[in-house]
């Protein structure tokens, strides 16, 4: 599935935040980075690692969601906003994702929707 559109309509995708590892691959030039996710939308998701990636650059993100039984989930996106982190003396990226599966799409959503519905009363 292609995704098309703007930066400000990616982010009317609800986000949420996740800690997660992911692999980071930049096609290529055969570099694969280790990052870790802090928030994940259907549109997009922010990263963190110790690359310094330029806006504009595309990648493939590989990834499990928890409770998914470990199967992976497969992303092309492009970096759309890259910076520093002095605190966490890593590089901050937010990767907007512009290619992936029905099922990969699906399974997002849905992680996307459970973990942004407020907690049932019992």
């Amino acid at each position: 599935m292609n995704i098309q559109g703007s930066h400000a309509q990616q982010r009317r995708h609800a986000r949420v935040e996740i800690a997660l590892p992911v692999t980071l691959i930049v096609p290529g030039l055969e570099l694969v980075v280790p990052a870790n996710a802090l928030d994940l939308g259907g549109g997009g998701m922010r990263v963190s690692t110790r690359a310094d990636l330029p806006a504009g650059q595309h990648v493939v993100l590989r990834f499990s969601l928890p409770g998914d039984d470990g199967r992976q989930v497969l992303v092309r996106g492009r970096v759309v906003l890259s910076f520093y982190d002095a605190t966490a003396k890593l590089f901050a990226h937010g990767i907007a994702f512009t290619q992936y599966s029905a099922q990969d799409g699906t399974e997002i959503a849905r992680y996307v929707a459970s973990s942004s519905e407020p907690p049932r009363k019992p």
